[in-house]
């Protein structure tokens, strides 16, 4: 326990967001991807995180060279591993997030939470329309963007339907307002609803 909270002390903002996530997640995040994109999205809420990654457009979406960087610290130093291409924490990296989630502020624990219960439902096709609809400028060297986009609508309207996103994230992604997206979705049998907790509002 003492190591762990030396080890604390040298943990940079990064490495420290990286841990919370992973902690959130219970321990593993679905894939490398959602990895990518959760923390992009911590980035936008945490500017001290922002200062140490730089997001670029990528294949699919945001990437960060000096993310990957960090993890690979992190892996180096016992704290993280690779299973079946999923991160997860090892049982002392397990013991270091916790000491890292409690010593965080109420907010940050809130931020990175509701991130990531929001984006590890996502199925991958969700998970992408969400990235490049709110952020259409990290999409422009995307290899999948048109296929994605051109399904927006379908995609919308099924996380509609499983309580995913709210009406008004619904008609984002879908591009299109929300009189007409609820048009749609009572012609696919879809009662429109608002659901709480998605991050896009």
């Amino acid at each position: 326990m003492k190591a762990s909270r030396n080890l604390l002390a040298e943990t940079s903002i990064t490495e420290k967001y990286i841990l919370m996530l992973l902690y959130a997640a219970g321990g593993k995040v679905r894939g490398k991807l959602w990895f990518e994109k959760e923390m992009f999205e911590l980035s936008k809420a945490f500017s001290e995180l922002a200062d140490e990654l730089e997001f670029n457009a990528y294949s699919y979406g945001p990437f960060s060279e000096a993310l990957d960087e960090y993890v690979d610290m992190l892996e180096n130093s016992g704290l993280i591993t690779f299973e079946n291409s999923k991160l997860k924490l090892t049982d002392r990296g397990f013991e270091l997030a916790k000491i890292v989630w409690n010593s965080a502020s109420e907010r940050e624990r809130s931020i990175v939470e509701s991130t990531v219960k929001f984006l590890e439902e996502l199925e991958l096709d969700e998970l992408l329309l969400y990235i490049y609809a709110t952020h259409p400028e990290m999409a422009e060297k995307s290899d999948v963007k048109d296929k994605i986009l051109r399904k927006r609508e379908e995609i919308a309207l099924r996380m509609l339907e499983k309580g995913k996103i709210s009406l008004n994230l619904a008609a984002k992604l879908a591009n299109m307002p929300e009189t007409e997206l609820i048009e749609r979705a009572i012609k696919h049998g879809i009662k429109p609803f608002d659901v709480q907790g998605d991050i896009g509002e």
